[in-house]
């Protein structure tokens, strides 16, 4: 049923109605199909509601970066959609960014005690070694993880949500790493025992993790670690040789 959105006078279906509060000199004319492109414009409104919040979902949240860094079995929660990827791409990048910063911290030591010479070394490329070293562990790393967790478990999670999960559990052990880059400008000795720390902390945690992710029991558990961790580091082993 249909109403006058001036006089709030029900109108009939194919019926022609002045509206009562017209006061102009040409009266107004309603009918109830004619207002029915009103309520389909408002449905066409409410219809793009869902977009824009879905678009507005894309913004990183700094909250949840806060949470993960204290809580990062949080990440396990993350979806794999444009809500979760974020934080893990996030993640993964903080701790490629941590190798690429020890190793210019490493170049700069090298080089300060050169002088005119450090010219002739330039292109050592130390940094660009750790930004690629750091690229392909962490890749690598968590691709054997997922693969070995696919087939040694009934659980087959997507790459992509494994990627939300996982990738956004390393965003503590990246923090870590980009402050022992930061740290090594000043100081090897206590960046190189940062390094250490946050990489064997970060190897537990994330074995820790993917147990939990793929609910494994105690039988699986060696299977998975003898597969996944020769795929790393056959896998590793090559890149170094072919690539750096």
């Amino acid at each position: 049923m249909a109403y006058c959105i001036h006089c709030g006078n029900e109108l009939t279906d194919g019926v022609a109605h002045q509206c009562v509060n017209d006061t102009s000199g040409n009266p107004m004319k309603y009918t109830a199909a004619a207002a029915e492109p009103e309520q389909g414009r408002a449905d066409t409104a409410s219809a793009d509601a869902p977009h824009a919040k879905t678009s507005s979902a894309v913004q990183v949240d700094g909250q949840v970066l806060l949470n993960l860094l204290k809580n990062p079995m949080s990440a396990l929660n993350m979806r794999g959609d444009q809500t979760g990827m974020p934080y893990g791409i996030i993640g993964m990048a903080s701790s490629i960014i941590g190798f690429w910063l020890f190793g210019l911290g490493i170049k700069q030591m090298f080089y300060s005690g050169l002088g005119m010479m450090s010219g002739l070394f330039s292109d050592f490329g130390m940094g660009s070694r750790a930004l690629l070293l750091g690229l392909f562990s962490t890749v690598i790393l968590l691709g054997s993880f997922w693969f070995t967790g696919n087939m040694v478990t009934k659980q087959k999670l997507d790459i992509k949500e494994f990627i939300a999960k996982m990738g956004s559990f390393q965003l503590p052990f990246g923090a870590a790493l980009i402050l022992s880059g930061l740290i090594s400008f000043m100081s090897l000795k206590l960046a190189f025992l940062i390094l250490v720390l946050a990489l064997m902390t970060g190897l537990a945690a994330n074995s820790a993790a993917v147990i939990e992710l793929y609910r494994m029991g105690s039988s699986q558990w060696i299977k998975f670690f003898g597969i996944a961790l020769g795929i790393y580091v056959l896998f590793l082993a090559v890149v170094q040789t072919v690539l750096l």
